[in-house]
């Protein structure tokens, strides 16, 4: 029989999207999983949903919990996995029916520590596919890994979702690798960063089979209330070398999260400027106002202007001129005549 894959689900408050997640799971090619699904709880009827399915297919195990948040689930998850190999998939989320099929033959063939593949994300009837641009279906050594992959992990924030991976069980509890509690970061990053500083080998599949779903309530949809840009500067301020080996001078290292902290308050202009945000203009003016006046956001725009302005289209070099002035009302009526122009 094939190798056991252990799938770990941590389940609160989903009972809209529950069935499908569940749906998709049972419905997979590769059949020698278990499904341990993380009731942290619940107060809608998703329990009530995870034990009907549960008395139709002995494959899935159920774990209950007071709410204790999605890093202590997974965690408890990972506590009874019996399988060779982890998977992480969210409740409101759901699958191809072909994925793992395609995530073993892909790990067994290259007999490698990780298998990572693309992402679909769903929002407002939009569907857009995270990719990657490392080497495709080729196995990718320990110097790739720190010259290549390392690198990305500290630049970009796409290589945090643990949802498109597929983990070597024996590499996670070996290390003690864990989600930590209550991360100032996301509950995905730390675990990842000691996870990619152990594995030797891996390989990146040209494959979409995980569907994200960006639901109400979601992070991204309240990052005003869960304070988004605090986690940003937490980025900003975190020492990576003292969790993953690192083949860059500390001034790369500089450069890049100054950079990188540029990039997300863009973003993050975009988004307290969105009037489909739940809280008042006035809430949202202040906030945007409080991160033009950050200290660490003056420092980097003013060392890296002119590479900033130089290396940006016309509308970024705007703002970027923008935030050096500390102007939120110039910065406001950017974004919202960009708006109307991307209708």
């Amino acid at each position: 029989m094939k190798s056991l894959i252990s799938i770990i689900v941590p389940v609160f408050n989903t009972a809209n999207y529950l069935n499908q997640c569940v749906t998709s799971l049972l419905k997979q090619t590769y059949t020698n999983c278990e499904f341990i699904f993380v009731n942290d709880g619940s107060t809608d009827s998703s329990l009530y949903i995870l034990e009907k399915y549960k008395a139709k297919d002995s494959r899935i195990r159920i774990i209950n919990q007071v709410n204790k948040g999605v890093s202590v689930a997974r965690n408890n998850g990972l506590k009874i996995a019996k399988g060779k190999y982890i998977g992480f998939v969210d409740s409101d989320d759901w699958i191809e029916k072909d994925m793992y099929n395609v995530l073993f033959e892909a790990i067994e063939n290259h007999q490698c520590d990780l298998v990572l593949t693309n992402m679909k994300t769903h929002s407002n009837d939009k569907e857009i596919v995270i990719k990657y641009s490392f080497l495709i279906n080729k196995t990718l050594d320990n110097d790739y890994i720190k010259d290549v992959i390392s690198p990305h992990l500290i630049e970009k924030d796409d290589l945090y979702f643990s949802s498109n991976k597929l983990f070597k069980a024996s590499i996670i509890k070996e290390n003690n690798i864990q989600f930590p509690p209550n991360n100032a970061l996301s509950e995905d990053n730390i675990f990842n960063l000691l996870y990619f500083n152990k594995i030797k080998s891996m390989v990146y599949l040209d494959y979409s089979g995980y569907n994200y779903r960006e639901v109400e309530g979601s992070a991204t949809r309240n990052v005003l209330q869960h304070n988004y840009f605090q986690n940003v500067l937490c980025l900003y301020h975190f020492d990576y070398a003292s969790i993953i080996d690192l083949r860059l001078t500390q001034e790369r290292i500089r450069s890049i999260k100054a950079l990188k902290l540029i990039k997300n308050v863009l973003s993050l202009l975009h988004i307290y400027f969105n009037p489909s945000n739940k809280l008042s203009f006035k809430d949202r003016y202040a906030f945007v106002k409080a991160m033009l006046h950050n200290e660490e956001v003056q420092k980097e725009i003013n060392y890296y202007f002119e590479y900033l302005v130089e290396n940006s289209n016309r509308y970024n070099s705007y703002l970027i001129k923008s935030i050096k002035e500390k102007s939120t009302l110039k910065i406001y009526f950017a974004t919202r005549y960009s708006r109307y122009r991307n209708k």
